[in-house]
């Protein structure tokens, strides 16, 4: 089960919500994200930070730049979590 609350502060914000429709065509550095989001880099990595700390994302590193992924498996599991709590 997943903290209601945390996920549902997460996904309040826009530019988050974008991350994840960007993501969803394969992983990007900081430096992508924040061009997509048309934002700075601090911004973009903030909201990184936060989407990955919940597991929504994945990380990995090639050279000196880290590129995020969305984490699939965190993804399915808080829909699925969602359809047992509105079936309820």
């Amino acid at each position: 089960m997943f903290d209601i609350l945390k996920v549902s502060k997460a996904f309040s914000d826009k530019n988050r919500l974008k991350i994840l429709t960007m993501l969803s065509d394969g992983s990007k550095n900081v430096g992508e994200v924040a061009s997509g989001l048309k934002v700075e880099e601090n911004l973009a990595s903030h909201h990184l930070r936060v989407l990955a700390y919940l597991g929504f994302l994945k990380s990995s590193k090639k050279g000196r730049e880290v590129y995020y992924g969305i984490n699939r498996d965190k993804v399915d599991g808080v829909i699925e979590d969602l359809r047992k709590e509105i079936l309820k």
